[in-house]
Parts: C-alpha cells; structure tokens; sequence
C-alpha cells in the first residue's frame, strides 16, 4: 500500500536509522541516490531498499519526481535520509490511507519536531516558527501529484492548482536532525547552494 521513499547523497549516518523506523507500514523501499562515496547505497540494500543511481542536477524535484516514478504502490510516504518516525503511532498511517478515499483525501500532512543538536524535549527550535512544522510528505501516487520547485519542493501546489482532492493532518510527528557539524558553516554552506539554484547558476547540464 505504501512506498517509503528517499532521495539521498552521502547519507550513511542518518539513512539506516530513518529506514528502520518506517519500513513496518512499507510494502517497498524506493531510494534514488546521487551516486553516493560512501556507504549509502550498502545500507539501504541490506534494509531491502530497492536503489537507482541517477546523477544530481542541482533541482530536488527533478531528483523526487524520478524517485516518484519509481514507486509502484498506491500511496508515497517521502523522508529525508535525517528524518525518522521514532516512537510514533504508525498504525495512524495505515489508517489514514485506507479510509482516505472516502473522505476524498490524496495527502497527508505530518507535523515534524525539529531537533539540535540531538533528540531533546526542551530544543528551542520546539518553538514557532520551527513547530509545529506541517510537512506534506504521504500522498496518493498519481500523475496528477508531483514536486514542483528547484529548492523548497513539493507537491502541494499540484494537489491545489489541479484540485486533485483534499489534504489531511496527521498526528505522527516526523523527527528532524537539523544541522551536522559546524551550525553556523552547515547553514552558511546550504544558503550559498540554494542562491546558486535559485540563480540559474546550474541550468546547464553536462
């Protein structure tokens, strides 16, 4: 019923805890990884995770949208590699999308705990605006639903322009390890990145 799905690049530390939390309500693993140097892709295949190499073309919904064709299950749960669902009701999922199509619902939002530096209650970043942070991240595959934006993405505007269905909320938080290393260089370096996409600067593809 549900495909659990990820983008990844160099994603050892985090990928196995995420896939681990999730892959009870998953009838398949989809990983599309951006040739990966270190143990990346070793990880999520010994998890079961079926995986393809596609080269990174700087724009995070070109990535999603070739992982969203490769799911073959009715309903897409997306996280990223440092994402997990620990110690969260999954049967809530599985309830969601079976009585989904009665209440016309294609997408479900899932509120996520942003943490620093590690899984603390008392996180600052606990506060608005950092929670609650409503992620659209379980949704219906369908043509019609797919991730618009360089950076940013998602696939809310396709559900709103092309009034495919409703959304819903979900009590499962999604549990985000924000920042690696350094804060301050981690964001400086990430903000640099996003600019050059949002720039054009790598529109032209080798």
């Amino acid at each position: 019923m549900i495909s659990l799905a990820y983008i990844t690049r160099n994603e050892a530390e985090y990928i196995g805890r995420s896939i681990n939390s999730a892959r009870i309500i998953a009838g398949e693993i989809i990983v599309v990884d951006a040739f990966s140097e270190d143990s990346t892709v070793d990880i999520c295949k010994e998890l079961g995770a079926k995986v393809y190499q596609e080269p990174w073309k700087h724009d995070f919904s070109h990535a999603r949208n070739i992982m969203r064709s490769r799911c073959t299950l009715p309903w897409i749960l997306s996280l990223d590699a440092d994402e997990h669902l620990e110690g969260e009701d999954l049967s809530l999922i599985t309830k969601a999308v079976d009585c989904a199509e009665a209440e016309d619902i294609v997408a479900w939002f899932l509120p996520r705990k942003n943490h620093y530096p590690s899984h603390d209650p008392d996180s600052p970043y606990f506060a608005s605006p950092f929670f609650p942070d409503l992620q659209l991240r379980l949704f219906r595959n369908l043509p019609n639903i797919f991730y618009s934006g360089a950076v940013h993405e998602g696939v809310l505007p396709s559900i709103e322009v092309g009034e495919v269905g409703k959304t819903g909320r979900l009590a499962v938080y999604i549990h985000h390890h924000m920042f690696r290393g350094n804060q301050a260089k981690f964001e400086a370096e990430k903000g640099a990145y996003y600019k050059k996409i949002e720039s054009g600067e790598f529109d032209v593809q080798d």
